[in-house]
């Protein structure tokens, strides 16, 4: 393998010239927003952002073994362009070269770049509908020429975003937002000093001159990409090269890392602490709790920021850690039990930072009676719902403790919490039309968790509950939906038949039910399941006084969305 370097515009160019593509073997694209601003933060700060792994191998032998190839993301659409198209095979061979490159490791990184670079992201907005275009505006990485590091205590140097147009037009007169594909038409630093620079009176900010000379400069002329170059014809060897690569070793996570900076303080606190995660990961159905939230959750508790670092845990934190920690460890562990009797696990708990303010709540002395449970129930649901705690999940932690350090001791009311407003203007308060959006998400977790407050009485720590469609889902495949008859005696035309098919996995058609009668009811039609007394009786949020024949799927789900989104009301507003 040859050792080589590149620019990042060289990349971008081989990208756009199709010369580089992504083989089948590559997982799906799963990087985050917050992860490509860091990507860039990290480039423009000279810090290493790994080495790249590429295999050149001849057009002609991957048409000729039909090795499967794929094009890079460009404008990302969570909903509508989240999977790397398919390249345009056969390769043509009478190209500028009878070679292309395959990405074997780097993918994300790569595409994160192209993405920022070259193209957009549309990511679906909080609490707006699915079907809904307007809830996944395009929004293209703009570099904010005036940022500088504030304070050693900034994790983030340089910042980055992705911003509609209009925002950029709304933003503060402090900072001033550059689109940064644009950087990539100057081909050297005078060009930009004399096209940009100097054209737009910009050689008077000394902060905003060096910014761009730099972003021209990291992306543009500097050899930033490190990579190997791999040429096999034979897909087995690529594959044995891959599979070394991407699991050749165990990848330390940096709460890992700074383990070593606390056993120098504590030498029984990685014992303490693996004995801690084996129990509270075995409680109830089994979560995923890791290093990383025991150690964040212990500098919580005591009043300190919860970044990883070094310096946070000097040596009189660990020790104020250690003599704490059989409180801490209760704090954890009851906290978990908690979690459990709301019906959670490690399916099911989408944010376990989410968790961390309940564990301070318990620590300083807060009770766990019915009222303060059914308050928490409906925080931890709500804070995961609206997803408070995203990229400055450390600022949404420190709100919410200040909130809690004037309440003691006391019972617990998510109405104290109400008045944060966290990143991206989210709250954790319901509006009603947040509550109607409620209705559009389809089976999963955040479906679990509305269901878990309107089913409140159900003993999930005794029992496991299962998600279960009314309707059942077995009835609405296409064969069986052009059979169905409305009540108007027409039957489904193609568009409903794939609207029903979507509706069924949402809200208004999911009710809970303990696991073993989930699979006795199996397929059985909602009208003949609800022959049973027993059955129609313990139905939660039934609209009467309607057929519950498949055909009238319609008025049914209008009647019990009503009836569910006035308990919602009830609970949330």
């Amino acid at each position: 393998m040859a050792y080589k370097k590149v620019t990042i515009s060289w990349i971008l160019d081989a990208i756009n010239s199709r010369q580089m593509y992504l083989p089948a073997i590559q997982r799906k694209y799963v990087w985050s927003d917050e992860q490509i601003t860091r990507l860039m933060d990290s480039i423009m700060l000279d810090y290493p952002i790994g080495t790249f792994l590429f295999w050149r191998v001849k057009k002609r032998i991957v048409n000729q073994k039909e090795y499967s190839m794929y094009e890079f993301i460009k404008d990302f659409h969570e909903r509508d362009a989240y999977k790397n198209p398919p390249a345009p095979q056969p390769f043509p061979a009478d190209g500028s070269s009878d070679s292309i490159w395959a990405v074997l490791d780097g993918q994300q990184r790569l595409t994160s770049l192209y993405i920022a670079l070259q193209g957009s992201i549309s990511r679906k907005l909080p609490m707006k509908r699915w079907a809904n275009n307007e809830a996944f505006p395009q929004k293209e990485l703009y570099f904010n020429l005036r940022s500088q590091k504030e304070s050693e205590d900034d994790d983030i140097t340089y910042e980055f975003a992705f911003m509609a147009h209009d925002s950029v037009a709304e933003s503060k007169p402090d900072k001033l937002w550059y689109r940064v594909k644009d950087i990539l038409q100057y081909k050297s630093p005078t060009d930009v000093m004399t096209q940009i620079v100097n054209t737009r009176g910009w050689n008077t900010d000394s902060i905003v001159m060096t910014n761009i000379l730099k972003l021209h400069e990291h992306l543009v002329t500097s050899e930033l990409i490190n990579y190997f170059e791999v040429e096999e014809d034979a897909i087995d060897s690529v594959l044995d090269i891959f599979v070394r690569v991407n699991s050749g070793g165990t990848v330390l996570s940096k709460s890992d890392l700074l383990f070593s900076t606390v056993v120098s303080h504590w030498d029984k606190a990685r014992d303490k602490i693996d004995e801690l995660l084996t129990r509270i990961n075995r409680k109830g159905e089994g979560f995923r709790f890791s290093n990383d939230f025991i150690m964040r959750s212990s500098l919580y508790l005591i009043n300190l920021p919860t970044t990883l670092k070094v310096e946070t845990f000097r040596k009189d934190s660990v020790l104020e850690i250690r003599n704490s920690w059989p409180k801490i460890e209760n704090a954890i562990a009851e906290t978990v039990d908690l979690l459990c009797e709301f019906g959670f696990n490690a399916e099911n708990l989408v944010s376990y930072v989410a968790a961390m303010p309940i564990v301070y709540y318990r620590f300083h002395g807060g009770p766990f009676d019915s009222d303060s449970k059914r308050e928490l129930k409906k925080y931890i649901v709500v804070a995961q719902l609206k997803q408070v705690f995203g990229a400055s999940n450390n600022s949404a932690l420190q709100s919410i403790r200040e909130k809690l350090k004037d309440n003691p001791g006391k019972p617990f009311s998510l109405s104290v919490l109400q008045g944060i407003h966290f990143s991206g203007d989210r709250t954790l308060c319901y509006t009603q039309e947040e509550i109607d959006a409620l209705f559009d998400w389809e089976i999963g977790s955040y479906t679990f968790m509305v269901l878990s407050l309107l089913y409140p009485n159900l003993k999930y720590s005794q029992k496991g509950f299962h998600q279960d469609h009314m309707h059942p889902y077995a009835g609405f495949t296409t064969n069986r939906l052009k059979k169905v008859m409305l009540p108007d005696g027409s039957h489904l035309d193609e568009v409903k038949i794939y609207d029903w098919q979507h509706r069924r996995n949402t809200l208004a058609n999911l009710q809970l039910l303990e696991g073993r009668e989930n699979e006795q009811k199996n397929k059985t039609p909602l009208a003949d399941w609800l022959q049973s007394p027993e059955n129609a009786q313990n139905a939660k949020y039934l609209p009467l006084g309607i057929s519950y024949d498949l055909g009238n799927f319609e008025e049914f789900m209008e009647k019990r969305q009503e009836l569910m989104t006035e308990e919602l009301k009830r609970i949330l507003l």
